[in-house]
């Protein structure tokens, strides 16, 4: 296929738009460029207390700055002119020789009032570039947004089965977390990319990558699919280059057949993948490194099936309320975690996750001090099923403080004579329901604190054995 640089920037500013600075002009010499200004009602909302209408025009008189002098260059509005009208789509500068200061006027004096067609924009653009020799390259700017009931994706393949040379680059921005689909499926069917942006930042540098990119079509392909549990998985895919480590391409897989594979075009050279699964927990990164060569495709599947962990937590032979965390083992990054509490419909605890090995630990909620419990590793296999446990022991400690048969109102401390670490602290009042104070402990030796308010404090060490239920009651002013 041959292309020339020709280039078309569709600029959905529906989306929140932010920030500025200009697009560098193009290596290749003058290339023409339209434009097509989304204009919705949306565009009057603000982003960090500035109307998007008004960086919108900004960031858009950036890129005509960038412009190279003699490119030809036109502009589409759309949503401009009436409300509730999805046909409001108006060609306002014909193609032809870049007029700088007239086209950013123009631009200044659009105002949002409409809906956001984002298909009809397209097709008008297509319809406008009929005929003309070599390719085009379309960049859409959008946070995916159509709200004229279109389809981008099923413009672009339309267009492309009746002929039409083109190269579609899609910037998202702001769409994190939006299902965007639609907008993945068309840089998919128009063989560019789906570049995200979530800033001001991101969404200058997009813009800049999009118009900066050659309008020529790597012969090679990736085409990775993503699959769990013999369904397709939603992803995302990186593709940076081996040696370099700069990006050569991204897209997301979603759970539809119409991005999942997610075909991403390639030179010919060494890349190393990252795909990692949306919405499921667990070891959810795969990297591996492919090789085009002589225009290749490549094809990988990625499956991210999942198992089921089972964590159940005892105490004393009953069940026993814990937290817990899974792990990765090598980076410690949490992947999981939870409760098991002490009903049997929650203990043990379920948790789904891709296959791989992990590190469980568990935290009991009962005893003092919260004790902490390494599970080691376990390994969990694609529809399989593992299941750790850990059983705890404890020992009840009642500690109260009187003097003369009355009650006295105390403060608590309770430190491990093993570790010397603190494990539990209370007071005991003057009420028979809080003196005694009650302590679930690990067995072991402790050492008790008991200050009187305002009064003689006394140091005591007791031990306790598992199941055991030991109280003292201690009189703050009485001898050692």
């Amino acid at each position: 296929m041959s292309w020339s640089t020709v280039g078309i920037v569709v600029l959905s500013l529906s989306l929140a738009f932010a920030g500025g600075g200009g697009v560098a002009a193009q290596e290749a010499g003058p290339a023409p460029l339209l434009v097509i200004f989304d204009a919705s009602g949306s565009m009057w909302g603000q982003i960090e207390g500035e109307n998007k209408i008004v960086i919108a025009r900004r960031v858009l008189g950036g890129v005509v700055d960038g412009l190279a002098e003699g490119a030809e260059v036109g502009l589409i509005a759309y949503g401009h002119r009436r409300e509730g009208d999805c046909d409001d789509i108006e060609t306002i500068v014909p193609m032809g020789p870049l007029d700088a200061p007239a086209l950013k006027a123009t631009i200044d004096g659009i105002n949002p009032k409409g809906k956001t067609p984002i298909t009809k924009a397209l097709e008008t653009a297509f319809a406008a570039l009929a005929g003309r020799a070599g390719g085009t390259t379309v960049v859409l700017v959008s946070d995916g947004l159509e709200t004229c009931g279109g389809d981008p994706c099923a413009a672009v393949r339309t267009a492309k089965a009746a002929g039409a040379e083109f190269l579609l680059h899609v910037v998202g921005f702001d769409v994190a977390g939006e299902d965007v689909s639609q907008l993945e499926c068309a840089a998919q069917a128009g063989e560019g990319l789906f570049l995200s942006a979530e800033s001001a930042e991101e969404l200058s540098g997009a813009i800049d990558r999009a118009v900066a990119l050659a309008p020529t079509v790597p012969a090679g392909r990736l085409a990775v699919t993503a699959v769990a549990d013999g369904e397709l998985q939603d992803a995302a895919v990186l593709v940076a280059d081996a040696a370099t480590g700069e990006e050569a391409g991204d897209g997301r897989t979603y759970a539809s057949p119409d991005t999942n594979p997610r075909v991403i075009p390639l030179p010919d050279g060494k890349f190393r993948v990252i795909v990692q699964a949306v919405g499921i927990k667990g070891d959810v990164t795969r990297e591996f490194e492919i090789e085009i060569a002589d225009g290749s495709r490549v094809e990988k599947t990625v499956d991210f099936s999942t198992g089921e962990l089972s964590i159940g937590v005892t105490r004393n032979g009953e069940l026993s309320d814990a937290v817990f965390k899974v792990r990765l083992p090598g980076t410690g990054e949490e992947v999981a975690s939870g409760r098991t509490y002490t009903a049997a419909s929650s203990n043990p605890a379920k948790v789904r996750l891709t296959s791989g090995t992990y590190a469980v630990e568990v935290g009991s909620v009962e005893i003092s001090g919260g004790p902490s419990h390494d599970l080691g590793e376990v390994a969990l296999e694609p529809g399989g099923s593992a299941a750790v446990s850990h059983a705890w022991e404890s020992g009840t400690l009642k500690v109260g403080a009187a003097r003369g048969g009355e009650l006295v109102d105390a403060t608590l401390n309770l430190v491990s004579v093993a570790t010397g670490k603190p494990v539990a602290q209370g007071r005991t009042y003057k009420s028979a329901n809080s003196n005694p104070k009650a302590f679930e402990l690990l067995p072991g030796t402790y050492r008790v604190t008991v200050s009187e308010i305002r009064g003689p404090r006394r140091v005591i060490e007791v031990s306790i054995g598992a199941g055991e239920v030991v109280e003292r009651m201690v009189d703050p002013a009485a001898s050692e």
